[in-house]
């Protein structure tokens, strides 16, 4: 049996070679046609790697030639099948500019969006190259309104802006998490702004109330009655829209811990009034 193996990893040694051998024999002594041939072959092999590198010469070749726009939409789909997005993007969209009556013009317009959205990271890292692809995407649905990747298309809107949507929120959260109190009702009033609809709308608006009553109790004694009102103002505007939500009962809490700040810094206030009178 060890022999078959060492037999069989001989022929696989030497046909390997023999491919490496005949491939760059045609790289250097091949004519633009055989390359050409050949680079079809590869690419129909599913080797994306041989094709394209053949491809990339073969476009300067043929530049200026009807060959030239099949070349081209290839060698972009050799980058998009070996999993290099970004390159393979930056190479659609060219085509698609290039060769606007293309037969394959709409596909690679939507093809360099979609690779921006394969490329797209997770939540918790910059969304800059998402905010990219929601830019390209929405460019191919205005050029291309009856294409049948509309539905397509416009699911991986909804996906790229629920990213950003959590994005977003999880920044303004952020601020929160480290007692940045001021900045957390700022970020969170502005998520809610932003997004209207946002899954995370009555969390945020939740942590507004929390952040500023905690806000409050660590400011200077002159302004916590105005920052106890405004933890007043956010539960009224939570209850408003929520007076079943997931947290009335910790947001009823704060009020009432407010109010009674409220109503003490009222008392000591007319102590000292009182006292100034009798003197």
């Amino acid at each position: 049996m060890l022999k078959i193996y060492k037999y069989i990893l001989f022929f696989l040694v030497l046909f390997t070679l023999g491919s490496c051998s005949k491939y760059q024999t045609l790289v250097k002594k091949g004519t633009p046609d055989q390359k050409y041939k050949a680079a079809l072959k590869y690419y129909a092999k599913d080797d994306y790697f041989h094709a394209q590198q053949l491809f990339d010469e073969l476009i300067v070749i043929y530049r200026g030639t009807n060959k030239l726009e099949r070349i081209y939409y290839l060698y972009a789909q050799t980058y998009y099948k070996q999993g290099d997005y970004i390159v393979a993007s930056y190479h659609f969209k060219y085509f698609a500019k290039t060769f606007p009556k293309s037969q394959y013009a709409e596909e690679s317009l939507y093809l360099s969006a979609y690779c921006k959205y394969l490329d797209s990271p997770p939540d918790n890292l910059d969304q800059t190259s998402t905010k990219e692809a929601i830019s390209d995407m929405q460019m191919f649905i205005n050029l291309y309104p009856n294409s049948d990747k509309i539905d397509e298309a416009n699911k991986v809107m909804d996906e790229l802006r629920a990213k950003l949507v959590t994005k977003d929120f999880d920044s303004a959260k952020q601020y929160y998490k480290t007692q940045y109190f001021k900045a957390a009702v700022y970020a969170l009033s502005q998520h809610i702004k932003d997004y209207p609809a946002s899954p995370y709308r009555e969390e945020a608006m939740f942590l507004i109330i929390e952040a500023n009553f905690d806000f409050a109790s660590k400011s200077i004694y002159r302004k916590q009655k105005e920052r106890y009102t405004n933890v007043i103002t956010a539960y009224n505007d939570y209850i408003a829209s929520y007076p079943e939500g997931k947290y009335t009962k910790q947001a009823h809490k704060y009020m009432k811990s407010a109010n009674n700040r409220i109503a003490q810094i009222d008392a000591q206030r007319t102590k000292k009034i009182n006292r100034k009178l009798k003197v």
